[in-house]
């Protein structure tokens, strides 16, 4: 970029291979501030839900490693979530960061106006727009399912599925299993008795005082820890030999694993894209007659998933002209109006969902609509600063917001004196 003083002209105009390089430039800076905003975004919404989690794992004694494949299976889940609010985080601090360093004046002095600025940030809402439909109407109907089927292995106690206190049980031939007490969870087991009867006369006996039932986190499969427990093991011609051991581990050399889990497909959230047309097209009327807001329902999750992947490519359009009016450390500011605006058009867009579920009024009205408003007021406010940057309705909402909270941070601090 050439530099010329008053009443001089540039050397030369600005060339593609300029405009690469600010492309480049753009888009790695968003790229950057995107992956740390989205890790805090994430981080914030799934952190709770772990933490729950495990309190779920301490009340059933679920294994440390299903509470993390069911971590893993919310992930996609969250990063739905997680992607339009960082990115368009991201994309408001960048603008804002090259306002405050001049270096939107020094590119629209050269004949750019902000719509060339903003070019990659806009391709780049247009690939992840195509990349949360692929989450939405792919990847989270799957994990999804993976999470609930993990979470009735944890939760359907393998032991107490065949086996009831004070009665004795032979899962398999030589084996009997009795136990006097069982908690409510299923998996803490009082007074066990286990005899095998082996091959060619050989026995085993083994009693334990209380025993805990645990699942594998690699394979899944039941093992019970022992404790206080006496082994009795006897061979034909040999005398008992008996041993005494303050906890063992048991694991059960018979298939018992708990009832298996639903296929696949209980709810329009479990279908992908393509199933949901599907089923949409094989919907008639004996399926109407069984659930007559069959259709409704399915229309509103396709529609939703569609709408809110589509809104990602709409977060450039609103973020840059809140970034532009961030000047002068009014970062903060406009982080929190963009979010009372994100949130107001989540819940608007869950509010039409639900209508749309119920049958009171079509996805055009209740889904597209939303997207339509959204999307045109975030195309004028973008338009609306792309020759004028001064022109910007963001900066007197900021301004206001920003004299409110120092007014009422006055009469804090005036009440504290007070007080004292």
């Amino acid at each position: 970029m050439n530099c010329v003083g008053d009443g001089q002209k540039p050397d030369k105009w600005p060339t593609a291979t300029d405009m690469t390089v600010l492309d480049k430039y753009v888009l790695s800076q968003t790229m950057r501030l995107l992956m740390i905003a989205l890790g805090v975004v994430l981080l914030t919404l799934i952190l709770e839900r772990v933490l729950r989690l495990f309190e779920f794992a301490a009340e059933n004694n679920a294994a440390f490693g299903l509470v993390l494949q069911m971590a893993a299976n919310l992930v996609p889940h969250y990063l739905g979530l997680a992607l339009p609010a960082a990115f368009f985080i991201s994309v408001l601090l960048i603008v804002s960061r090259m306002g405050d360093e001049n270096e939107l004046d020094v590119i629209m002095a050269t004949g750019r106006p902000i719509r060339r600025t903003a070019r990659p940030l806009v391709l780049l809402g247009f690939f992840l727009a195509i990349f949360s439909i692929i989450l939405l109407g792919y990847v989270q109907p799957y994990s999804r399912y993976g999470y609930r089927a993990i979470r009735h292995a944890a939760t359907h106690a393998v032991w107490n599925e065949g086996i009831s206190p004070q009665e004795f049980y032979s899962p398999a031939e030589g084996i009997t299993i009795y136990t006097e007490n069982i908690d409510f969870g299923g998996r803490g087991l009082t007074g066990v008795f286990i005899h095998e009867a082996g091959d060619g006369g050989t026995e085993t006996t083994v009693k334990a005082r209380q025993g805990q039932v645990e699942t594998d986190p690699e394979t899944g499969d039941a093992r019970v820890l022992l404790s206080d427990v006496l082994i009795i093991n006897k061979e034909n011609g040999r005398a008992p030999l008996v041993l005494h051991m303050n906890s063992m581990v048991y694991v059960p050399d018979f298939s018992f694993q708990p009832p298996a889990f639903r296929s696949r497909g209980n709810g329009e959230r479990e279908l992908t894209l393509g199933e949901i047309w599907q089923k949409q097209a094989e919907t008639g009327p004996d399926d109407q007659s069984k659930d007559d807001n069959l259709s409704a329902h399915l229309s509103a999750e396709v529609n939703g998933r569609i709408v809110r992947s589509v809104s990602v490519a709409t977060m450039p359009f609103l973020a840059v002209p809140m970034g532009v009016a961030a000047k002068r450390r009014r970062r903060g500011v406009a982080i929190a109006v963009g979010a009372v605006f994100l949130a107001a058009y989540h819940y608007t867009l869950e509010l039409g969902q639900g209508l749309v579920g119920l049958g009171v009024v079509s996805a055009l009205w209740g889904m597209w609509m939303p997207l339509a408003l959204f999307s045109s007021l975030c195309f004028f406010l973008f338009f609306r600063i792309d020759h004028q940057m001064r022109s910007n309705i963001f900066e007197t909402v900021f301004d206001a917001v920003s004299a409110t909270i120092s007014t009422q941070l006055k009469k804090i601090s005036f009440k504290r004196q007070t007080s004292k």
